[in-house]
């Protein structure tokens, strides 16, 4: 029996799962797998075709096109502040909401932030509770949340969003400010090595030092923070960084190679198969289910409803 590539795992997964539902009373008779076979012919071996995942972090014209075109408030060639670039990335990734906290460092920001006319900024009263509403937002829509602090005490006040977030498997963005590049590593005021104070508690960060990365660093931010296991993603922009002028490339190139290779690959026919063969044999079979079936629901629900299965939700 060859085992033909389908279009994706729920299609393959209903192409081997004949459901016949009958009044047995055993849970195994809830449901019947039906596989090809001849008791009167040998076995015949089972091949798998070998399809290569095609990973690439360079956008198709495909993918180009069918992204509605972003009209930017600049000309083409016009220069502009690094934290005029920073807010016209997030325009350009979809964010409307931003949780954001003033302060001295990320002050540059806020003042790009108000010269926008598609995000809207929520004032916390507190870093802490900027970054768990950002972190309600992603729950709730589905979409990153973003959240904005300055450098010092500001920043470390993320700390418990961020390792909350990444143990949810929440996708997040984090942007705070800092020092400027010259006074980095000379206990400055309010000066915190927070990419070093959160490198364990997120999915990665970054510490911008070229202007010109800005649109790159934030491209790739929002995409490690969906992809995946979704996380939180930080990114610590100094001071000088927010006040330098620009023209910004925004066809930029994403540069995850590492990341790209260990991102899950689709499942192969092969083990759907083997997975049904299991499901057909089980005799008192429980979905255990936890938070990462969180963007699954639907497939969930559908696969409980053909089997019959009892559901327990971590």
């Amino acid at each position: 029996m060859a085992a033909a590539a389908s279009s994706s795992p729920s299609s393959a997964t209903s192409k081997y799962l004949s459901l016949s539902f009958s009044k047995s009373p055993r849970l195994l008779s809830r449901f019947i797998l039906h596989f090809p076979h001849n008791s009167s012919k040998p076995a015949t071996t089972i091949t798998h075709t070998h399809y290569p995942i095609q990973i690439t972090n360079v956008r198709s014209p495909a993918q180009e096109a069918s992204q509605e075109t972003f009209i930017s408030r600049y000309a083409t060639d016009e220069t502009r502040k690094g934290c005029d670039v920073l807010v016209e990335a997030l325009e350009r990734e979809g964010v409307t909401d931003v949780f954001a906290y003033p302060g001295g460092a990320s002050m540059e920001i806020h003042q790009a932030l108000t010269r926008s006319k598609i995000i809207r900024n929520v004032l916390p009263r507190h870093e802490q509770g900027g970054v768990f509403a950002a972190e309600g937002y992603a729950r709730a829509s589905g979409a990153p949340g973003v959240c904005i602090a300055t450098s010092g005490p500001g920043a470390t006040n993320l700390v418990s969003g961020l390792a909350d977030a990444l143990l949810d498997s929440v996708p997040l963005v984090a942007i705070t400010g800092q020092v400027p590049r010259r006074m980095i590593g000379t206990d400055a005021f309010q000066e915190t090595p927070i990419v070093e104070v959160t490198r364990s508690i997120t999915k990665h960060n970054y510490l911008v030092l070229d202007v010109e990365d800005i649109p790159r660093i934030v491209r790739e931010a929002f995409f490690i923070a969906k992809s995946g296991r979704p996380g939180p993603v930080l990114i610590d922009i100094p001071k000088d960084i927010q006040q330098q002028m620009v023209v910004p490339n925004w066809n930029l190139p994403m540069r995850l190679s590492g990341y790209m290779s260990r991102l899950p690959r689709p499942p192969s026919d092969m083990l759907l198969e083997q997975t049904a063969r299991l499901i057909a044999e089980s005799k008192r079979p429980v979905l255990y289910v936890g938070g990462g079936c969180l963007n699954s629901s639907e497939e969930l629900r559908k696969f409980v409803e053909l089997t019959g299965f009892q559901l327990r939700v971590l």
